[in-house]
């Protein structure tokens, strides 16, 4: 006879709202596991996601977060920059601007380089630091994209079947 033995830590967190928790999330990483009552985990992800991006920007110049789609220039690393949220706002602002031929706002952080040889420019002061500080902005952007998940579809968890095979059955020894 096999007893079914069910997990003693059920985790019955409220999730509230999930889209509105996802929102948050992706508005300011951590918000919305706060918003959801998950306090601690909120501010991990806070703390995170946040020391990446900042530390990332300010390896690059803040030249790092940048949107451009042009064909001389096509920065594939902002869609996952874009995850971090409103952090990332700035830079589609920019790209407006540049496009309509404005100057930049925000002292030029965030604008996309007017010029190939701008970029190049940014490429030679910056050396590896420009390359390093785009990749530690993007691994926060997807880390924060799975922090959107966990704030929208709740904790992951868990249960291993214990339904195992009488183990004198399975030597073959039945009595």
């Amino acid at each position: 006879m096999a007893i079914e033995e069910q997990p003693e830590d059920d985790i019955n967190i409220d999730l509230k709202n999930r889209g509105v928790a996802a929102l948050l999330a992706w508005l300011v990483p951590g918000m919305g596991h706060m918003y959801q009552g998950r306090i601690s985990k909120g501010i991990t992800i806070f703390v995170s996601v946040s020391f990446l991006f900042i530390v990332g920007l300010q390896m690059g110049g803040g030249k790092v977060v940048y949107c451009s789609l042009t064909k001389a220039d096509f920065r594939w690393q902002f869609f996952g920059q874009a995850f971090v949220g409103s952090a990332a706002i700035p830079a589609v602002i920019q790209n407006r601007a540049v496009r309509d031929d404005k100057d930049p706002y925000f002292g030029g952080r965030f604008a996309p380089p007017a010029h190939v040889y701008e970029r190049r420019e940014w490429l030679s002061s910056y050396h590896a630091y420009f390359d390093i500080g785009t990749l530690y902005t993007l691994i926060a952007g997807v880390l924060n994209m799975f922090a959107i998940f966990d704030a929208y579809g709740g904790p992951a968890v868990w249960y291993e079947n214990n339904e195992d095979e009488d183990p004198e059955l399975s030597e073959g020894g039945a009595e």
